[in-house]
């Protein structure tokens, strides 16, 4: 068993993770790496999410569970800090003979039937967990602790403890995490609730994952006030080429004047070696003075026509063609005609880039990010806003002022696409395209510098939450400019209520769990509610019954059933007390439907409302009887790592809110509830 440890400072440039680091590179590397992933609950489910994100280098875990006869035991190697109200972190223990030991009727690889250490001390669940997984990956600090019970947890004071003092090896100081993030595995409503509120209170996103029989889901509540996505990194990304923008930046002019009429262009080989940018541009004046063309503004400095109607794009591409001598032959004219439509594609922001900076107000801002006296004192008590977000609305802000100053373009990415072309041309294009790049970022850095400055005038000597950004996160964001998107999901204890609200959890946690802190909350709300009905006309096309919606209300409708009688349905094997069972997870799911407003959906009333085919599915969750069937939980836990993945790296697009999975026809879907 290999000690070495490897620090975060380190990680994102050794050939280990060399596979990833082209899927989120070195920022994100390090952003995992100053990652501590808290998991709530060893079952298989979470230890499979967990094993997902150990082998690509989290920085830490914290292994949670309950353990009556091993409470407060853990490993009997210190070295970990982190144990103040309440929290004893102990460091991972050394791995043993038993803890290889798993029965044939094992259903989950990490955690093995209990076991006996040398010295007689017996290993709580979390504690053997976090060896088997902490074995994984040497890189990875791995600590475990233990409680009586998990609903007996204040998460509150729980969460606030590990953001204040989280746990570290005293051997590797700078290995202390920056963020948090935390994982519910298989828990009932009296513990998802309490922690879905004090995760949100503390802005730490939340992943609750559920492996039940043949059913499984993960469900994502995103960090106070939302997650900011500044690398979407979309499956297509349109080339930022602005030959559309008026008037040409004047790199971009230069080129395209220093290449002659292309009639003129005698040599084939010259001819067939003109980039396409130049082409379009060349066609574009053409079209312009062609019959087919909207006739322009006589005023020089008005913006010009562009193509905008069917005919005329295609008048366009029918110049492009006839500008080539054999455009079998000249494959730079099939690429412009291929990217003709970069000459009418608007390049300026997008209207979803527009409700991302809609979100972001100045004063705001300005008021979030000067430190109060309260909170000098340390006798503040509102929600504090994450530092990366102000990060982020510091450069949305920037962005806001920079489409003001020019005419709502943003930053330039400064790169183009590979294109058939000579060495001297295509030289000459990236350099002007990477040299307008450069001067935006600049533009854009003066006024995030004027920003700052004004916070400072207005803070009256207290210190600032926000910093000014390095030179790569302000070169990421405006190569990123035309795909911000952020995140916000409802909190799950205000969705829990709205779905049950005669729950008795809900009922004895009422004073605990205040409404939640969300000026749009009834905006989203009313949103999911259409996206689901909407949802209802697109079932699994071979066998409607099997449309994950139905089962996640089943599912759902077994957790109101726990609510009520402190177990799932299924405990009692006679075929009465199944029936019985059955009979009422039914009407639960009646109720959850209605709640859901999905009473009137005629695919509901058909698969759910329907008596008998209601109950069929009912009858099959009851069956599971809580059952933890391995390979779904890896099916589960692989979704979830992903998704945790891209809530801690601010990278790609993560679901919104709900994926289901229904292990019986292998298919899946994602909701909002």
């Amino acid at each position: 068993i290999t000690t070495n440890k490897t620090t975060t400072s380190t990680m994102a440039t050794t050939d280990k993770y060399d596979r990833q680091l082209r899927l989120w590179g070195a920022s994100g590397q390090r952003a995992l790496g100053n990652t501590l992933v808290v998991l709530i609950g060893s079952s298989a489910c979470g230890t499979e999410t967990l094993k997902n994100l150990v082998l690509p280098g989290v920085g830490s875990i914290l292994c949670v569970d309950d353990d009556d006869a091993v409470a407060g035991n853990g490993s009997t190697n210190g070295g970990a800090n982190g144990d103040s109200a309440g929290v004893k972190a102990q460091s991972s223990p050394a791995l043993t003979d038993s803890m290889l030991k798993f029965t044939s009727h094992s259903s989950n690889f990490f955690l093995p039937p209990p076991s006996n250490q040398d010295d007689g001390n017996t290993l709580s669940n979390a504690a053997q967990a976090c060896a088997l997984l902490s074995e994984l990956n040497p890189d990875v600090h791995g600590y475990h602790h233990t409680v009586p019970s998990l609903e007996g947890v204040d998460y509150t004071s729980f969460l606030k403890t590990l953001m204040d003092n989280p746990p570290s090896s005293d051997a590797d100081a700078a290995a202390t995490p920056k963020k948090i993030l935390v994982v519910a595995a298989d828990q009932p409503s009296s513990v998802t609730l309490p922690l879905s509120h004090a995760c949100h209170s503390h802005s730490i996103p939340l992943l609750v994952v559920r492996s039940y029989g043949l059913l499984g889901c993960v469900r994502i509540q995103t960090a106070s006030p939302y997650h900011a996505i500044i690398e979407a990194k979309p499956s297509h990304r349109i080339p930022d080429l602005r030959l559309s923008a008026w008037p040409l930046f004047d790199g971009l002019k230069n080129v395209a004047s220093s290449v002659k009429n292309l009639d003129e262009i005698e040599d084939s080989k010259d001819h067939s070696h003109v980039p396409f940018v130049v082409i379009l541009l060349q066609a574009l004046e053409k079209w312009r003075g062609t019959t087919s063309a909207p006739v322009s503004n006589d005023d020089p400095a008005a913006r010009p026509r562009y193509p905008k109607s069917f005919a005329e794009k295609e008048a366009f591409r029918k110049v492009v063609r006839a500008m080539a001598k054999n455009i079998s032959n000249e494959i730079n004219f099939e690429e412009a005609v291929r990217e003709a439509h970069l000459v009418w594609a608007d390049g300026r922001i997008s209207e979803d880039v527009k409700l991302v900076l809609e979100r972001v107000d100045e004063e705001s801002f300005i008021g979030a990010a000067i430190q109060s006296d309260m909170e000098v004192e340390g006798g503040s008590s509102s929600p504090k806003i994450p530092s990366h977000v102000l990060q982020f609305q510091l450069l949305a802000l920037a962005l806001k002022r920079f489409l003001q100053q020019n005419d709502d373009y943003p930053p330039l990415e400064g790169t183009i696409p590979d294109m058939t072309s000579d060495t001297t041309r295509y030289i000459a294009l990236q350099e002007a395209y990477q040299q307008q790049a450069e001067k935006d970022r600049s533009a854009l850095t003066e006024i995030v510098k004027s920003l700052l400055d004004e916070c400072k005038q207005k803070s009256n000597g207290c210190d600032l939450h926000v910093s000014m950004p390095s030179d790569d996160e302000i070169l990421t964001f405006c190569k990123n400019a035309r795909y911000l998107r952020i995140l916000e999901t409802r909190p799950l204890y205000a969705e829990y209520k709205l779905q049950d609200p005669d729950s008795p959890v809900v009922s004895a946690l009422s004073q605990t769990l205040s409404s939640p802190d969300m000026p749009n909350f009834e905006t989203i709300q009313s949103d999911a509610r259409e996206d689901l009905l909407m949802a209802t006309m697109d079932p699994y096309e071979t066998d409607p019954v099997h449309t994950p919606m139905l089962w996640w209300i089943a599912l759902r409708a077994c957790d109101a059933f726990y609510d009520r009688h402190q177990h799932y349905p299924g405990k009692h094997d006679q075929e009465l007390a199944l029936e019985a069972d059955a009979n009422e997870v039914y009407k639960c799911m009646v109720q959850i439907a209605t709640s859901l407003g999905l009473a009137e959906c005629d695919f509901i009333k058909e698969h759910l409302l329907d008596q008998a085919k209601g109950k069929d599915l009912a009858r099959e969750v009851v069956r599971y009887d809580e059952a933890e069937i391995h390979n779904i939980a890896a099916v589960v836990g692989g979704v979830a790592s992903q998704e945790a993945v891209k809530l801690i790296t601010g990278q790609y697009v993560p679901f919104d809110d709900t994926y289901v999975y229904n292990g019986i026809a292998s298919t899946a879907g994602v909701y909002r509830f």
